[in-house]
């Protein structure tokens, strides 16, 4: 999977990693020209006592690092610059993803699981991809080379260096591998963290209401806890890993410089090679360290990009057209049409609506009767699983989701707002639309006067969700944003029903400006404010079990008037 990522998201930036890595491996390669510098310094400057050979000598190794630093500070600025472009280009395409999803998607799936994908996972392919991958490639050659140099000066000595190294590196395969088990734990539950924070900053009106201060915070320290738990333990395991890699080193070059002594003793070998071997000896557990984080690391991205290839193989649930929608009168009919969430729990069945252009239907019933998912399917959040949706006697399931939209306005019980100025949220649907169009469709929602009574007007801001506003001006916004884009077709799903009466009754005047030449469904329990609808269509369990005019129904002295009394004698 990582190769997939790397074809995608990171061959684009080709050139930018090779230059890395061209630079990671001069900068490599004067490392292990250090120690060979050493040698002819002490075999040949300090041996002969030649100063000027000397000066020159160490001038040498100071260049040499300063060459090597250049080198290293280019690779890791132009693979932080790939990495960062990379993870960017990654974030849109999952953005995209995103946005294509139908709602069903965002119903099942925690947000703070997809926020974790966003942050979390992400950060840990960029590091399995711009870090492991050219630390594991480079770092391995880093190695070969050191070893092959070890085996030109003494292959004696580097013999028993190889029979010491396995033990470093079975230490550090062994603690890494516990590391990046602890490390995938620790990305789960701060997934979990990110959802509890998530909720709890949606959800703080309630929770400070039903002074839950406490249960909440109690909640994310659990996590919190949690959390640093796993990490105390990553961290155990770090603390371990060193200081015995360290001791295992000091023991390896202990009978190192036990053999290598010998060598020189016996003169089969310099002082200026013997100190170099050391030298290639120290740093020998440096390379295996980071080939071992490298491997962990690209654990940790599998891990990561399958949590994140499970958005991206995700399929709609929708089937999408392949046409594009141009014009629509507003005739609507369902015909046979049955829905469920899911296949052993029915909410609608064999539904039969037609309406005209301009015509205001009413959608009514008890909780639970399935009234919402009117909305639902008309705006293709899901499609019937039985039965067909005409819009202009085609069925909407020829047309692309987005051009059947754009027809629609929905104005739901409680609007989502944005935390930006009226006038952006009003023109949310239109970005194009004018001061004045947007002043036009205020008005006709019957928001003008609140908003020119704000202090900025139009440019005031509203806060998050629309915290600043009343639920009655919410929702007149709401109902301008609706019908800035020139719908043909209303939606509206319990509009009044969080409202006192005057809000009401301000809301409802709105919604009869906004209804006038525009099919309109109002999917309402409050049934006072439905003497103006053409068809009053009454659910119980999923079925109609009346439909007429409000005073057809009266007269029926069914399940409709039944309720109207009901409401009356709670008013």
């Amino acid at each position: 999977m990582l190769a997939l990522y790397w074809r995608k998201f990171v061959l684009p930036y080709r050139s930018l990693v090779s230059t890395a890595i061209f630079c990671f491996i001069i900068a490599s390669v004067a490392g292990l020209a250090a120690p060979i510098i050493i040698k002819i310094l002490i075999d040949g400057a300090l041996a002969k006592g030649d100063m000027s050979y000397l000066s020159t000598i160490t001038g040498g190794i100071v260049v040499l690092y300063f060459i090597r630093g250049i080198f290293f500070y280019i690779y890791g600025l132009t693979m932080a610059k790939a990495g960062n472009e990379s993870l960017s280009k990654m974030r849109q395409s999952m953005f995209d993803k995103l946005q294509s999803l139908d709602y069903a998607y965002f119903v099942n799936m925690p947000a703070g699981e997809i926020i974790s994908l966003f942050t979390n996972d992400l950060w840990l392919i960029q590091q399995a991809v711009t870090l492991g991958i050219p630390d594991l490639l480079v770092e391995s050659l880093n190695l070969l080379a050191t070893m092959l140099i070890m085996i030109y000066f003494d292959w004696q000595l580097a013999l028993v260096t190889f029979i010491t190294l396995p033990f470093i590196i079975a230490a550090i395969a062994f603690f890494n591998k516990r590391i990046a088990l602890m490390g995938t734990l620790v990305e789960h539950t701060l997934a979990k963290l990110t959802g509890i924070l998530h909720q709890s900053l949606l959800s703080v009106r309630v929770v400070q209401s039903y002074v839950r201060e406490d249960y909440e915070y109690q909640k994310f320290s659990l996590k919190i806890y949690q959390v640093a738990g796993d990490y105390l333990k990553v961290q155990r395991l770090n603390a371990i890993l060193v200081p015995l890699v360290e001791f295992l080193a000091a023991l390896g070059l202990t009978i190192i410089i036990w053999f290598g002594g010998r060598e020189v003793i016996n003169g089969s070998l310099s002082i200026g090679g013997m100190f170099a071997f050391l030298v290639y000896i120290i740093n020998v557990p440096a390379p295996v360290r980071k080939i071992s984080q490298a491997i962990s690391m690209m654990k940790l991205g599998t891990v990561a990009w399958q949590r994140i290839g499970s958005l991206r193989q995700q399929s709609s649930m929708i089937q999408e057209g392949d046409k594009e929608l141009k014009q629509v009168t507003g005739k609507v009919e369902f015909k046979n049409v049955s829905f469920s969430y899911s296949p052993d729990l029915g909410i609608l069945k064999d539904i039969n609506i037609a309406a005209n252009p301009g015509d205001i239907i009413a959608i009514v019933g008890p909780s639970g009767a399935g009234k919402s998912s009117f909305a639902n399917l008309l705006l293709r959040f899901y499609d019937p699983t039985g039965g067909s949706i005409y819009l202009d006697d085609v069925d909407i399931r020829t047309y692309t989701t987005q051009s059947v939209r754009k027809y629609m306005g929905f104005i739901q019980q409680d609007p989502i707002l944005f935390n930006a100025t009226i006038f952006e949220n009003i023109r949310y649907g239109r970005p194009s639309a004018s001061y004045s169009q947007v002043e036009r469709v205020a008005k006709l929602a019957n928001a003008h006067d609140f908003i020119m009574e704000l202090p900025k007007g139009y440019n005031s801001v509203i806060g998050e969700l629309g915290s600043n506003l009343s639920g009655g001006q919410r929702q007149r916004l709401a109902i301008a944003r609706a019908i800035i884009m020139e719908p043909s077709i209303l939606i509206l799903d319990e509009p009044t029903a969080s409202l006192d009466a005057h809000a009401e009754k301000q809301v409802m005047e709105a919604i009869r400006n906004a209804s006038v030449g525009r099919t309109t469904f109002i999917i309402t329990h409050r049934l006072s404010t439905l003497n103006a609808a053409d068809t009053i269509v009454y659910l119980d369990h999923g079925r109609i079990v009346e439909m007429g005019t409000h005073t057809e129904l009266l007269a029926k002295d069914g399940y409709y008037a039944k309720a109207v009394q009901l409401q009356e004698l709670h008013v």
